[in-house]
């Protein structure tokens, strides 16, 4: 909730809100049965009235309200506030408040552990510690064997009311939701014109060759059509159809943590062997939740960073074992 608390104090902001693409938008879950007979989705429903969301309500008839087809077999729904971010202008609007910092960005490539190269990228850049934050390249940067990707596809259409009733609202239903990640439906309205539509999630899949005549994309468009009928009608946006990407997960979670081995170093003037820590902070494996996770893990970083420039011991985090 960290990350939800500054996103809406952004969008309270009207002059932050346009400038960062930031904007709090109802976004309406749906459900194949009642909430109340999935344990797991009850249990969800309920942690997340308890977590502080604005505009919470659980009510069915989001379904006809959403223009949500009835032949689609949604029974149940409910909605709250959320940030609905358009990622593009986010993060020019963040690389901007980074240079007023006085940040410098370099464009360079790191091969090999990184382990084996701190000092000489420290001493290169005059960097006191190194926050790796590199996605799936945390398999050769931090030896994390357990990283990989999952690919996802989206297709973005105009959506400004010519061609269809303007989308205002985020409709999803997930992939724990119906219990299989091949029916996600995914309609979110990205900035004042054009919505998109999904999705997949196609696990250790790199290649980023999807088109829109790929089959499992016009599934993903058929079940969204289907889900919203007035989809039907709708326009690819002729610049940017199609939106890909691989999101960057982890078997064992997101891993925010010190580098855990050590040096061995030793002291001027002495033939004394000491460990010493490793200024290397990680952060990765945030998978398809970059943006919800964003503000929290980085106030988890900046801890970790301080522990790391008094060189404290670094501790392990808790390891969640895959399923």
């Amino acid at each position: 909730m960290v990350s939800y608390a500054v996103y809406d104090a952004i969008a309270a902001d009207p002059e932050m809100a346009a400038a960062s693409g930031i904007r709090m938008k109802c976004s309406d879950f749906f459900f194949p049965c009642p909430v109340e007979e999935d344990p797991a989705q009850l249990h969800k429903m309920l942690e997340l009235q308890k977590s502080g969301v604005r505009g919470f309500v659980c009510d069915a008839r989001l379904i006809q309200e959403r223009n949500v087809s009835p032949k689609y077999g949604a029974v149940d729904a409910y909605e709250h506030l959320a940030p609905i971010i358009d990622t593009d202008r986010a993060m020019t609007w963040l690389m901007g408040l980074v240079d007023d910092k006085g940040a410098k960005f370099v464009t360079d490539t790191v091969h090999g552990d990184i382990f084996d190269c701190e000092n000489e990228l420290r001493t290169r850049f005059n960097a006191d510690a190194i926050v790796n934050a590199t996605g799936l390249a945390g398999e050769e940067l931090a030896g994390d064997s357990t990283c990989y990707p999952i690919r996802g596809g989206l297709i973005r259409v105009i959506n400004d009311g010519s061609d269809f009733p303007k989308v205002n609202t985020a409709l999803t239903i997930t992939a724990d939701a119906v219990h299989d990640s091949n029916e996600i439906v995914f309609i979110v309205p990205r900035n004042d014109d054009i919505l998109l539509i999904g999705g997949i999630a196609q696990s250790h899949q790199w290649q980023l060759d999807l088109t829109l005549n790929t089959p499992i994309i016009q599934r993903m468009r058929a079940r969204c059509e289907a889900f919203l009928p007035d989809l039907k009608n709708a326009r690819v946006d002729p610049r940017y159809p199609l939106a890909q990407g691989l999101r960057p997960f982890r078997a064992c979670n997101v891993r925010v943590e010190r580098e855990l081995r050590q040096r061995d170093v030793v002291l001027d003037g002495s033939t004394e062997v000491k460990k010493l820590p490793s200024r290397i902070v990680h952060s990765y494996g945030q998978g398809g939740a970059g943006w919800s996770l964003s503000f929290g893990c980085a106030g988890d970083v900046a801890v970790l960073v301080e522990e790391a420039l008094m060189d404290q011991p670094p501790r392990a985090m808790a390891v969640i074992k895959p399923a």
